[in-house]
């Protein structure tokens, strides 16, 4: 709840005291998610590579464990904090062994959701067509599940196919 209210720090403090709980407890699936949280609230605070730290404990609890879902959480976090520190190609291998759990799953809103995290990877990376190819297949499923996020997508498209022909994607300032 925390750290959708835009309040990382604090939810970080409560999910260091979750995992010391679980931890005390014997409780590992929630050591596994509780470590993934962790790792995710650090990205959220610019330190990547003590989120790529949590995150690697808890797939290594997820895996363990046979949590597939909770598997591939864990790699999209991790594929954000290697696209943040720029390395992308560990964050392309993250967020595809992610998008087929979710496939495999049938998790279609959270396949969606890691083809737009895939298709920032591959534009940061220098692959605008596998871009603009993630991007489609996230709108196809976005719009069948009339899912809001559906219009943020279709704004990297729009940007995407601009920067192709030419064209600025922000539009310039009018001269007087």
């Amino acid at each position: 709840m925390l750290d959708r209210q835009g309040r990382p720090a604090l939810a970080l403090r409560h999910d260091r005291i979750a995992l010391r709980l679980y931890e005390q407890a014997g409780h590992t699936r929630g050591q596994a998610n509780a470590l993934n949280a962790i790792g995710w609230l650090h990205a959220m605070l610019g330190d990547y590579r003590q989120a790529v730290d949590h995150c690697r404990q808890a797939l290594v609890l997820h895996r363990e464990l046979g949590n597939r879902r909770g598997e591939a959480a864990t790699l999209d976090s991790l594929g954000y904090a290697y696209h943040h520190l720029g390395q992308h190609g560990e964050s392309v291998a993250c967020y595809l062994r992610s998008l087929r759990l979710f496939r495999e799953l049938t998790d279609r809103s959270n396949e969606a959701e890691i083809l737009t995290h895939l298709g920032d990877a591959y534009g940061a990376a220098g692959n605008p067509g596998q871009a603009r190819e993630a991007w489609q297949q996230a709108l196809a499923i976005l719009d069948d599940l009339h899912h809001p996020d559906a219009g943020q997508v279709r704004a990297k498209l729009t940007q995407a196919k601009d920067a192709v022909h030419g064209e600025p994607a922000v539009p310039s300032p009018a001269a007087d």
